[in-house]
């Protein structure tokens, strides 16, 4: 049950130093992206962070991570049992979420972060997060009407309510798109504790340009208090505005505008649209980005809703359906840690429906059988939209497929931001060597983009660390940043498919592109990918194919090549660089792992920031992988030579114990 109060909570932290600064962030929408925007500018410039956010979307260790990775389920458990055991201890009746905060903030202290971005769970004056020791920054997102039993029936009051996140001095963002009666409330408390309001309000022309095309306004508006605050926060970073922005726009929000894959378990190849829209503000949102993007060419959309028992489902069914639509009307499961959410049922979905006179084409009672709900949408869908929405925890209990193909683009310079969106050299931080490259590096981004757009069980990495000392972006963001400012060079179909490029910003040569793209995607789906496809320069497909991926032992018959050639490659012109071609295969080939110091040498020139060039960035996910490797005096990693690997067909050997090694997973 919910029980709002911050003593319990307090007592459970009472010995918990908190030594991390923390961003507090509440509001009814847009909490969880402003949270996701952060954690990316944050990482960007290099500053461990912790997040916290509810709720969570499959495992409840999965709303906390640390820099850009879920907290491991052993030390959740860890510390989930220290909080337990103080809670009986104390005899403090601390409630499931309160448990769970105090949990998130210890991982926090062992993890030693430097920041901590924190989402309300509910309301905010009295929400446990609120029991915070050292806010840097607090934030108020959009508000809206939801939890009205427990935060008030109007704006103004539940505009109270999230205010009382706000500290004295501390400065607080806030959307200035809420109604002018919410700001004057929030104005007012600010005033009262003498912290500033920073008004985060969109230019007419939209925030900067960089991300118009790419987001919808409410994004944007999400994207620019994210910026705000993180500016506040850490006023010494030396990004520009536009680099933030990109690199916001960049990040990933399961949930939230997400295109799915589910053709291993339905059969069905278009992609679907996720979204936890679950209130009247959320779904206007919802609607308008259907509107736009996904109701095409007169087709109905095929919807599968459920909701959250005591939710007033009518506005949001009024705002998301029109006539000659088809409804799918399912029930979620038991939330973990959460027992007293119930769903709303499939019955009284249908029902409002009917009473609300909008004429469904076709209609399905899925009940709790979501995976029933699911197929008949389909089949009533046939290849026209579907979404599936109405519930955070419907979105949780999706059986969401994992992407088994991964895309690598291969970068090799940094786009800095600019007006010409790319297409001035002099916007670029290049080699000498590299001067009239920069057409193709956008071609290269191109065709990953093709790639995506062709198979919807695909995963887009950029590959590339922060190798100029001149900025902090890395090569991987600054590409990302690109594609985002260009509308995707309206290559993908719509910007949902955009939540399925990532990037991998530690990689400092081209054995790394290949070897810490496939390490991330484990580490971000527990699996490894089933095909690979590459995009570089044509000219390196022997370095990258035969030597690298065959040094790693990754199945060369899984793998596939896109190079596309700078002009004087293309047409032998450049006659010059034919040595330095040959000359680094030769060096791969003899030093397939890149040890020696010849390439070693390189990757430390090239990484000005001493950014970590292990495989893992922790010993549980180490533990986990199975993958052997070996750490050297100076903290680089390498793979153990002549050994399967858990992505090879080969069959995996028994551990390796000899000192110096690491122990595959049992």
């Amino acid at each position: 049950m919910i029980e709002l109060g911050l003593a319990r909570v307090t007592a459970l932290l009472k010995n918990t130093p908190q030594t991390w600064k923390a961003i507090h962030v509440a509001g009814t929408n847009g909490k969880g992206s402003i949270c996701a925007y952060l954690n990316a500018m944050l990482r960007a410039n290099r500053v461990s962070c912790g997040r916290f956010t509810s709720p969570h979307l499959v495992d409840r260790w999965d709303c906390i991570t640390i820099n850009d990775s879920a907290v491991s389920e052993n030390k959740f458990r860890h510390f989930e049992a220290l909080v337990k055991k103080r809670n009986e201890e104390q005899r403090l009746n601390a409630s499931e979420f309160e448990l769970l905060t105090a949990t998130a903030f210890e991982i926090f202290e062992d993890e030693k972060v430097e920041f901590g971005v924190i989402e309300v769970g509910l309301g905010g004056r009295l929400d446990a997060t609120n029991a915070l020791k050292q806010k840097t920054v607090t934030i108020i997102s959009k508000i809206g009407l939801d939890h009205q039993s427990f935060l008030g029936n109007t704006l103004e009051e539940i505009a109270l309510q999230k205010a009382g996140i706000i500290r004295p001095k501390v400065p607080c963002v806030v959307d200035a798109s809420n109604p002018p009666s919410v700001l004057e409330v929030i104005r007012s408390q600010a005033e009262s504790l003498g912290a500033s309001i920073k008004y985060a309000e969109l230019p007419s022309s939209g925030s900067g340009g960089i991300v118009s095309g790419q987001l919808e306004t409410h994004q944007q508006q999400n994207l620019l208090c994210a910026y705000e605050a993180f500016h506040l926060a850490y006023p010494r970073h030396t990004m520009s505005m536009q680099e933030l922005l990109g690199i916001g726009a960049s990040s990933i929000w399961p949930g939230r505008l997400q295109s799915i894959n589910i053709k291993k378990i339905t059969g069905r190849t278009e992609p679907v649209l996720l979204d936890g829209a679950h209130n009247p503000q959320s779904a206007d949102v919802l609607s308008a980005y259907v509107e736009k993007r996904v109701r095409v060419r007169g087709k109905p959309v095929t919807w599968v809703l459920a909701a959250s028992a005591g939710k007033d489902i009518s506005e949001i069914l009024k705002v998301l359906l029109r006539d000659g639509d088809n409804i799918t009307a399912v029930e979620f499961g038991p939330v973990d840690g959460m027992p007293w959410v119930k769903p709303t049922k499939s019955t009284t979905i249908l029902q409002t429906i009917s009473e609300l006179g909008i004429s469904i084409s076709a209609q399905q009672d899925a009940e709790a059988d979501v995976m029933m709900g699911l197929e008949s949408a389909c089949k009533i869908s046939q290849d026209g939209p579907l979404v599936v929405a109405g519930s955070l925890y419907l979105a949780a209990t999706m059986p969401v497929e994992p992407p088994s193909h991964l895309i690598i683009v291969c970068c090799h310079a940094i786009w800095l931001g600019g007006p010409t969106r790319g297409s001035s050299e002099c916007e670029w931080l290049i080699a000498d060597f590299q001067a009239g490259e920069t057409p193709t590096f956008i071609e290269h981004v191109k065709a990953g983009l093709r790639v995506l757009r062709d198979d919807a069980n695909s995963l887009l990495m950029f590959s590339g660390g922060p190798t100029r000392k001149e900025t902090r972006i890395s090569e991987a963001s600054s590409y990302a940043n690109l594609a985002a400012a260009n509308d995707y060079f309206q290559i993908l179909p719509d910007s949902s498919a955009s939540t399925r490029i990532v990037r991998e910003e530690r990689a400092l040569d081209s054995y790394a592109n290949v070897l810490f793209s496939i390490t991330q995607f484990w580490s971000i789906y527990g699996n490894w990918p089933i095909k690979l496809t590459i995009v570089s320069h044509g000219f390196k497909r022997e370095r990258l194919v035969d030597c690298h991926c065959g040094a790693i032992r990754f199945p060369l018959h899984r793998v596939n090549f896109v190079g596309v050639d700078p002009p004087g490659m293309k047409d032998g012109s450049n006659k010059a660089a034919i040595p330095g071609v040959i000359e680094a295969v030769h060096q791969w080939k003899c030093d397939p792992h890149g040890k020696g110091d010849a390439l070693s040498s390189k990757r430390r020139r090239r990484n000005p920031l001493g950014i970590a060039q292990t495989l893992f960035l922790t010993q549980a996910d180490r533990d986990r992988s199975a993958v052997q490797s070996q750490i050297i005096q100076d903290g680089e990693e390498y793979l153990v030579d002549g050994v399967p690997q858990p992505w090879s067909d080969e069959p995996i050997t028994p551990p390796i114990t000899r000192s110096g090694l690491q122990k595959a997973a049992p």
